[in-house]
């Protein structure tokens, strides 16, 4: 073999870095047996920070962003209303091509309420921005995103219309409260249990 040819199993460097960061960057991405992987972490602490933001600017009820001199509020709330739902759906088809860190030993009571809390949190988070978007074109209206506006694609039916955006005020106001009794079963395992769950979905690392 001529001096310097590369023999037809080998690969030039540049080609075994690439592949060397597309291994890291999966590695990063994927969740392991004992922790969440980045695009899982990602997800969820974008989401807490997205109903936060959206749940401040409502002022918990819907008339303080429906006046004249609250539209900027409006658009940006309701931006995040719609990120808030696309970051969902993300996450949701992520769960399809990811795996999930190994079961924690705990009692059978902790793990129902474990899976409940976290099925009303996926519930609420489709509901919140699917009943704003419903009850919102059904009293006429349109929906508001920064630069422009989505005009109702169904018929005006107003009494419904605003039957439905008390149920999306009310379900805003409930996400706080199982948002909050997740929280509180974080910490307790952080701090009382002394175990890995956690950690396993601690921002970092």
């Amino acid at each position: 073999m001529a001096s310097g040819q590369i023999s037809g199993d080998a690969s030039p460097p540049f080609i075994n870095r690439s592949r060397g960061l597309k291994m890291e960057l999966n590695n990063r991405l994927r969740s392991t047996s004992s922790r969440y992987g980045g695009a899982v972490r990602t997800f969820h602490w974008l989401t807490v920070m997205l109903v936060l933001a959206a749940y401040v600017l409502s002022k918990g009820d819907r008339y303080s962003l429906y006046s004249a001199d609250a539209d900027g509020l409006r658009r940006i709330h309701e931006m995040l209303g719609v990120f808030v739902f696309v970051v969902v759906v993300l996450r949701l088809l992520w769960r399809l091509l990811d795996s999930t860190p190994a079961k924690r030993p705990m009692p059978q009571w902790m793990a129902a309420a474990a899976k409940l809390v976290q099925f009303a949190l996926y519930a609420l988070l489709i509901a919140i921005p699917a009943t704003a978007v419903l009850g919102t074109w059904l009293e006429g209206l349109p929906v508001t995103l920064p630069g422009f506006d989505i005009a109702p694609q169904i018929a005006k039916a107003h009494g419904l219309g605003q039957l439905i955006m008390e149920i999306h005020i009310t379900l805003g106001n409930a996400i706080l409260w199982v948002a909050g009794v997740h929280a509180a079963a974080a910490l307790l395992h952080r701090f009382y249990l002394r175990d890995e769950v956690f950690q396993s979905m601690a921002p970092g690392g």
